[in-house]
């Protein structure tokens, strides 16, 4: 049982601990007085190990006892752990960041010299891109003229309507930026229509202010093919696999991921700051 459980929680330490100040405080056991525990946070440690070797039963009396507790430990020490091991990276991925190349004429949102580049790697029938773009609207709001986006695909191969979402907004980009990000906007916002194919996306841009003869031209032209294709191989280069996946200055963030990982980053590089795409 022990085993099992210190293979199980990364902070076994701290949350037996916790266990025998609930089971050994009583008159029957002799505890140390919380001025002598202060001292020395080895002399915790190692008390700990030793009423364990002499009492193993201790981790199924304190399971028996309040085992919602000791699971809301498990899972608080288990986010402690991931999100330390997740700044280890970051911080070496600021030091050797991934580049992400940027176009001068790739649609922006955003201020266009802002310090903080986001690329987002990302598929339009993904329901976990869908969940994050209204984070990262959010994001944008927040950090006003600090942080911009860039919209990067990696359509995945199971969603059939990807692709063709991918060229639409490409297409509509060079013609008008603004009408793009509606689009994309509204991709999202539809997304459960995507099934209907392309009667959804023509449904979609049928009120867009731009040339749909030019358009039709522009969804098989070479420059909305080599772009989609360079945003593929640039997310293998990667090891970007699934969706979505972002670059903050170099740094990945890979996933849907709440509000408050992008700030920890990017509060972190707007106290460094250093551009990582060009």
């Amino acid at each position: 049982m022990m085993t099992s459980i210190r293979e199980t929680c990364p902070c076994l330490s701290f949350i037996l601990a916790m266990l025998l100040v609930i089971l050994v405080s009583g008159p029957e056991q002799t505890w140390p007085q919380t001025s002598d525990l202060r001292s020395s946070s080895t002399g915790i440690k190692a008390l700990v190990e030793e009423t364990l070797r002499q009492h193993p039963d201790l981790i199924l009396r304190a399971l028996e006892q309040d085992p919602v507790m000791i699971a809301d430990l498990v899972e608080r020490g288990t986010e402690i752990r991931k999100i330390k091991i997740e700044e280890a990276r970051w911080q070496n991925e600021m030091a050797n960041p991934k580049v992400a190349t940027v176009a001068e004429d790739r649609p922006i949102r955003g201020a266009r010299n802002a310090p903080i580049t986001v690329v987002e790697y990302s598929d339009f029938e993904c329901p976990y891109c869908k969940a994050v773009s209204s984070t990262l609207l959010e994001l944008l709001a927040s950090y006003e003229d600090q942080v911009r986006l860039v919209y990067k695909h990696n359509p995945l191969s199971f969603h059939a309507m990807a692709e063709p979402a991918a060229r639409y907004f490409e297409a509509i980009a060079l013609q008008n930026e603004e009408e793009a990000w509606r689009f994309h906007d509204r991709v999202f916002e539809q997304q459960h229509h995507l099934s209907r194919g392309g009667e959804a996306l023509n449904k979609m841009i049928a009120d867009l202010e731009i040339d749909q003869d030019r358009l039709e031209q522009d969804l098989q032209s070479d420059t909305v093919t080599q772009r989609i294709a360079a945003d593929r191989a640039e997310a293998e280069r990667f090891g970007f696999d699934g969706t979505p996946a972002f670059l903050i200055n170099g740094i990945s963030l890979i996933g849907n991921h709440p509000k408050r990982d992008f700030d920890r980053i990017i509060e972190n590089l707007l106290q460094k700051p250093r551009a990582m795409a060009h």
